[in-house]
């Protein structure tokens, strides 16, 4: 079952129009990959998505409901959330505070339930967020993300300022978070590792979808090899 159907959408930002009729769809449970170069459009498809801008044209279905043009508050109680590009944590409050923050009603359960995602966290919990390592500071936002049990967390740029080792730990999480009935939309300029955790993906280049298809086909294809990969 298709959880978002983004079907020819359109978006800018004044008279700069960003997306031209873009199609995108995630499935319950499933982990999709949008990928391409810097400028591409991916984070404003993230904020039309949400409602952080107004969309031009097109439909945005989530869970069988028209959601285009709703406010974003409306979007995540729907189930809906984003996790921004630099993370956007409050960066004078504790990491308790800040997971606090992720759902509409905190229980101590849910911050358990993240904690066993991202163990690293269960040590800072007291601990300034602005005062996190860089990895930390995603584990913690992502975490936020997932307090409020959504049914579908966008993540923009995971990689971006990061070691690739931790890289590497945050994107093993991913499969765990969907098997736990929170799909995936992951942004990523890293190519490589965004299509090596996902099962499908989309290539997104001057705010149309260029390519699409599964993972694994992306990763065989001499277009995304060339363009993205470094290989000849």
């Amino acid at each position: 079952m298709r959880l978002l159907d983004v079907a020819g959408l359109t978006a800018g930002y004044g008279r700069v129009q960003a997306l031209h009729g873009v199609d995108v769809a995630v499935a319950d449970n499933e982990i999709v990959a949008l990928v391409g170069s810097n400028g591409a459009g991916k984070t404003t498809l993230l904020r039309a998505i949400c409602g952080l801008i107004t969309t031009t044209g097109g439909r945005i279905r989530f869970a069988g409901q028209d959601i285009t043009g709703q406010p974003v508050e409306s979007v995540v109680r729907r189930g809906l959330v984003l996790v921004p590009e630099g993370r956007r944590l409050f960066a004078g409050l504790s990491v308790r505070d800040n997971l606090r923050l992720g759902g509409w009603a905190s229980r101590s359960a849910d911050i358990d339930r993240v904690l066993g995602l991202f163990p690293p966290l269960a040590r800072r919990l007291d601990q300034v967020a602005g005062t996190l390592s860089g990895g930390e500071q995603q584990m913690c936002a992502i975490a936020r993300g997932l307090m409020s049990r959504p049914s579908l967390i966008m993540i923009d740029e995971l990689s971006l300022g990061l070691a690739p080792l931790v890289v590497d730990e945050i994107l093993t999480k991913l499969p765990d978070i969907a098997a736990a009935g929170t799909a995936v939309l992951l942004v990523e300029q890293d190519v490589e590792a965004a299509l090596s955790v996902s099962t499908r993906g989309y290539v997104l280049e001057t705010g149309v979808i260029a390519l699409s298809g599964t993972s694994l086909q992306l990763r065989s294809d001499s277009r995304i090899q060339q363009a993205y990969l470094g290989e000849l």
